[in-house]
């Protein structure tokens, strides 16, 4: 698990459920390859669909990865002129609302507040408008309202405010939704590394043994590709490192929105800490983190919050967020593997867009059937790069 705020700030009873792994079975209905927010979704919506045997594995923890390390950013305002339709980002803002009732989270819903340079003003009016037409609240902030929408920035600029957005503690989300499949019969088989994949018969091969499947679905998020390259595919998905840094509780309120910098992001979390960053670097599974990154996140944060300079940043961490190169998931069958399906390649969008992910690979797995809206996360779009899964 990754040593970020969001695990600094559990409970250790929730911390240990995490890590608490079931005995891997020899069979299962549908095997979920990938422990993050994503693969429980997925899972969540087969098991809620009548699915009996649920497997989910993962070579490390419950959101060990991705999940663990994300900004747990809901912002579906902000968001929803990069998706493929805003039919796609309504869905998914409305799936949310829907688990932060039966699934405690620390939802933060203060907005996000996109800053723009001096002179962009008209560029922000026009995204104000577009967004509006999508169905989402947006409006532009200038001077006085800036200042008294969040009094301790300084920023001579304007800004595009998404009052409808804000964030979640991702493994207290991902703890909930961990307890209730682990209540409804589903298996989380943990430290189970994949060796290999089989399509005809379906199995699975791991570290801690074979498993065969009527089905199998791979939410592996950037390491996707390493485990579908078995079948002789391999869609355009590669790690993009994030950096981030928290401090120590501070009072409630200290900032009042998600702020978007020129190049981070800056918010509050629920129980108290300030965090930043949200770097993106090309460095495949380079681990760790880059000490000039996190000195240029400091800078930024300095030069947006002055009075707020000398706030210590007691933690740092990074994870890798699986970019797709056409900047959409990919979700659907394996492209000539029937009972092979992938959900992956949510690079920034993975906390929002899971709970519609997993409702997506459950209506193809089930009942093959896709959303019109949904049509560009289709995995066909990235042909075989070898051999067809006969």
């Amino acid at each position: 698990m990754q040593d970020a705020i969001w695990s600094r700030t559990l409970l250790p009873a929730t911390r240990d459920a995490l890590l608490a792994s079931d005995p891997l079975p020899t069979t299962a209905d549908v095997v979920v390859v990938g422990a993050g927010l994503v693969g429980l979704c997925a899972a969540l919506s087969l098991r809620r669909r009548g699915v009996d045997k649920v497997v989910v594995m993962d070579r490390r923890s419950v959101c060990g990865e991705s999940t663990g390390a994300s900004a747990g950013g809901l912002w579906p305002g902000h968001e929803c002129l990069t998706l493929a339709s805003p039919d796609i980002a309504r869905n998914a803002r409305d799936l949310h609302a829907a688990l932060r009732e039966e699934f405690a989270c620390d939802y933060v819903g203060c907005g996000v507040l996109r800053l723009m340079d001096e002179g962009e003003a008209s560029r922000g009016l026009a995204r104000v408008e577009r967004t509006r037409k999508a169905g989402f609240a947006a409006e532009l902030l200038t001077g006085g309202d800036l200042a008294a929408c969040e009094p301790l920035l300084r920023h001579a600029g304007a800004a595009i405010r998404f009052p409808g957005d804000g964030s979640i503690h991702p493994l207290k989300l991902a703890a909930g939704i961990a307890e209730w499949l682990r209540g409804n019969g589903v298996k989380i088989c943990l430290n189970a590394e994949v060796l290999g994949i089989a399509p005809a018969p379906i199995a699975v091969t791991t570290s801690a043994g074979r498993m065969a499947a009527g089905s199998i679905v791979v939410a592996a998020g950037a390491w996707t590709p390493l485990l579908t390259k078995m079948l002789g595919w391999r869609p355009p998905i590669r790690p993009i490192r994030g950096t981030l840094l928290a401090t120590d509780k501070q009072p409630a309120g200290t900032l009042r929105s998600i702020v978007i910098g020129q190049r981070y992001y800056y918010w509050q979390l629920a129980c108290g800490p300030l965090a930043g960053g949200g770097s993106e670097e090309d460095v495949g599974f380079e681990a760790g983190s880059d000490g000039a990154v996190a000195a240029d996140i400091r800078r930024e944060w300095g030069s947006l919050f002055p009075s707020l300079r000398g706030l210590r940043f007691t933690s740092c961490w990074s994870g890798f967020r699986p970019f797709c190169e056409d900047m959409q998931p990919v979700i659907g069958r394996v492209p000539g593997c029937d009972g092979v399906y992938v959900s992956a390649g949510h690079f920034r969008k993975g906390i929002l867009l899971a709970p519609l992910s997993g409702e997506l690979l459950a209506d193809q797995l089930l009942e093959n059937r896709q959303w019109r809206s949904a049509k560009a996360f289709r995995p066909d779009r990235f042909p075989l790069a070898a051999q067809l899964c006969q």
